[in-house]
């Protein structure tokens, strides 16, 4: 039965199955064609590719092959919205079959030959996936290079650190927001290898076992721009490990993000006054007109918290029994979902923080309140006195606690009791140079090891990754130049329809 004989038409309608799809299981298709724009190009890439090998194997007769790829060419051409999707007759893959058998007939079954749905939605994701892979990538970058300029302009912009939200040890912008760069680099690194896995082809398995047709795996592989095949062919129509990593990827990703997010939160509150956003990064209130809300930063955590559930998503309808269709459904819709997200998260985080005004005078007068040299003072004590960091430590522990003022007044005074107190004799050194010692200023520049917040420190660390950035983006620049991908599958679909154009 043909599609245009009928209207009810399925695959296998009038042979294996007496009837068609009932309504309510219609419903179902419904649900999968909401992502069939994730699917549509890659999917027509798909077919382009498995038609051209079929007959360069000599598996179709020319005739039929040349017309079906004609027809592929003005689908592809057409894109998602030139065709009427219809739920009736299941999802994208088809849908498209609906619409070949309209124009060819009987013909448009040679697309079936040696290859089953799954495989052809699976490379049609796979090709989505790795496109999104690449663009999240550049984004990611960006964001480094945005943080490493900013870690730049701030590498004498002194702060106090938190934990806790308690101060804690005084320290610099620029250090602060380098702590956000370096998680992300190592997820850059982290999705390079990603990609290696999502740039294997799994096209001409034949559903799972292989094939009696003499299949060629590597002419698609080669069309398509993938760089090798998934070899057993049974794993290949699965590969369930692929989205969970992606996905832990992206979370990861996002969750630097957000925690970021949640620092400038805070800072931008009154309380904190650290910083204030761009108006153009805002929302104001419906009825509180005073109100000039950070809306670009509830957005993000939102959307962070989303990505997080869309994980356990992809884990949970991959933990079935093998070959079960919810192990891919799940993943064309929540993965390229994710990729999207995660990509936008982390280019309005590197907006928000570009345009961003940070209040320097407020970040120093913070930082000199909240006893922030309590750890220099104890290891000074240490080297000075030649007394071991628990002791030092209880005596400036001591200090803190019967002292009101935040500042230094009295705190030679304080200090010499409590030493008295503690270790029984007066101290040798001069509380006065050691109290002179314990401002924000000088603590930040005595920071002498690698990766501190001293400004040289932070000036070789924002070089080491602007090198690391040009790096990455020159590989990958390499990377697109070496493709040949479309331009091979175009000339080769051209050679075969007898012009010198493709698709």
């Amino acid at each position: 039965m043909a599609a245009h004989d009928a209207g009810e038409h399925q695959l296998g309608v009038g042979a294996r199955l007496a009837e068609p799809p009932s309504a309510a299981l219609v419903s179902s298709f419904g649900a999968e064609l909401e992502f069939a724009h994730v699917l549509y190009e890659g999917l027509g890439y798909a077919d382009l590719a498995h038609t051209v090998m079929l007959m360069e194997a000599g598996l179709i007769p020319q005739p039929a092959g040349v017309r079906l790829l004609h027809e592929l060419v003005a689908l592809h051409d057409l894109g998602i919205g030139g065709i009427a999707l219809e739920a009736k007759w299941g999802d994208i893959y088809n849908n498209r079959d609906a619409e070949l058998q309209r124009r060819l007939g009987d013909g448009a079954g040679w697309l079936h030959v040696g290859r089953a749905r799954r495989e052809a939605l699976n490379l049609g994701w796979l090709l989505h996936v790795r496109n999104a892979c690449h663009r999240l990538l550049g984004v990611a970058l960006a964001f480094v290079e945005t943080l490493t300029r900013l870690a730049e302009q701030h590498t004498e912009t002194v702060m106090p650190d938190f934990t806790y939200l308690q101060h804690a040890q005084p320290t610099t912008l620029g250090h602060f927001v380098l702590g956000f760069a370096y998680p992300v680099v190592r997820d850059v690194e982290r999705l390079l290898r990603e990609v290696v896995f999502f740039n294997r082809s799994p096209a001409g398995s034949a559903s799972t076992n292989g094939s009696r047709l003499p299949l060629n795996r590597d002419r698609i592989r080669a069309l398509l721009g993938f760089d090798d095949i998934v070899v057993h062919c049974r794993d290949a129509m699965w590969e369930p490990d692929l989205p969970i990593n992606l996905m832990g990827v992206l979370v990861s990703l996002v969750t630097t993000a957000d925690r970021l997010t949640e620092e400038l939160q805070l800072w931008s509150t009154a309380e904190f006054g650290f910083m204030e956003l761009a108006d153009r990064h805002c929302r104001t209130s419906v009825i509180m007109p005073q109100k000039k809300n950070p809306y670009a930063l509830a957005f993000i955590r939102g959307k962070a918290r989303e990505t997080d559930g869309q994980l356990v998503s992809v884990i949970t309808t991959n933990q079935t029994p093998s070959g079960q269709l919810d192990n891919r459904n799940a993943s064309y819709e929540l993965v390229p979902r994710a990729l999207a997200t995660t990509t936008g998260i982390m280019r309005l985080l590197a907006e928000v923080v570009e345009a961003a005004r940070f209040d320097r005078s407020r970040m120093r007068t913070q930082a000199e309140t909240g006893c922030t040299w309590g750890t220099d003072l104890v290891d000074m004590l240490m080297q000075r006195e030649h007394i071991d960091s628990r002791t030092a430590h209880e005596i400036v522990g001591s200090v803190v606690a019967h002292w009101a003022d935040a500042g230094t007044s009295g705190l030679v005074a304080d200090l010499d009791r409590a030493f008295r107190a503690r270790v029984g004799h007066e101290p040798t050194a001069n509380l006065d140079e050691i109290a002179a010692e314990l401002v924000p200023d000088r603590i930040v520049q005595d920071r002498c090891g690698v990766g501190s917040c001293a400004p040289a420190s932070v000036r070789a660390m924002a070089n080491d990754l602007r090198d690391w950035s040009a790096r990455i983006n020159d590989e990958l620049e390499l990377a697109r130049a070496r493709s040949n991908f479309p331009s091979l599958l175009r000339h080769t679909v051209a050679q075969h329809l007898g012009g010198e154009d493709g698709e």
